[in-house]
């Protein structure tokens, strides 16, 4: 197994440092671990700057005389913290950064990997098409901001818990219940006495 890819996300120096691997888990766990792709939960970032620290070390790699300032990011968010709900604060993290980093010519990618988590990943924005063709079923790339084709939805229980789904277009969530008190969100047809937000991912 030699995923294409690797040349896309690292440069050949890491390349040269990875550690052999054997199964597509593992590598992620290695990507992961050598900081080349990080994971954010959907909630928010896990400690300040976290986003921002990773893109600036990235791009010190990947591109040394281009820098990263990313303190305008933050006073953004910092602006409109009050505002914001829950698992709002990552996009618009995201979205920032990404159009300081397009300046520089370069692009936020995101792997999906079928959970609610963020991997994120910055690669030269002229390979994101090549990153795209070696995509597989494990290592599903995109574009910051590419459709997936996919749904989420969000519905806050009375209970006060957020319960968020991943499905598919077209794919109804059919006998769920909020994960915090078990109360029935979507009954067996699919309905919900509860708001139910979409957003076309």
């Amino acid at each position: 197994m030699n995923p294409n890819f690797i040349s896309i996300i690292i440069n050949n120096s890491e390349q040269n440092d990875l550690p052999s691997w054997s199964e597509d888990q593992q590598l992620l766990r290695l990507l992961i671990d050598q900081k080349y792709i990080m994971v954010v939960d959907w909630k928010a970032e896990e400690e300040p700057f976290q986003i921002g620290n990773f893109l600036k070390d990235r791009l010190q790699a990947l591109a040394p005389d281009v820098s990263l300032p990313f303190d305008l990011v933050y006073q953004k968010l910092e602006a409109q913290k009050n505002d914001l709900e829950i698992g709002e604060s990552i996009p618009l993290i995201l979205k920032e950064f990404q159009l300081i980093l397009k300046k520089s010519g370069f692009t936020l990618v995101l792997l999906d990997q079928g959970n609610d988590s963020y991997y994120i990943g910055l690669i030269d924005s002229k390979d994101l098409k090549n990153l795209k063709k070696q995509s597989t079923d494990f290592w599903r790339w995109k574009g910051l901001g590419d459709l997936s084709g996919e749904v989420l939805y969000t519905v806050y229980c009375s209970c006060g818990h957020m319960n968020v789904w991943q499905v598919k277009r077209g794919e109804i969530i059919t006998d769920d219940v909020c994960e915090n008190c078990n109360r029935e969100i979507f009954d067996q047809e699919g309905k919900s006495t509860l708001e139910v937000i979409k957003d076309f991912i």
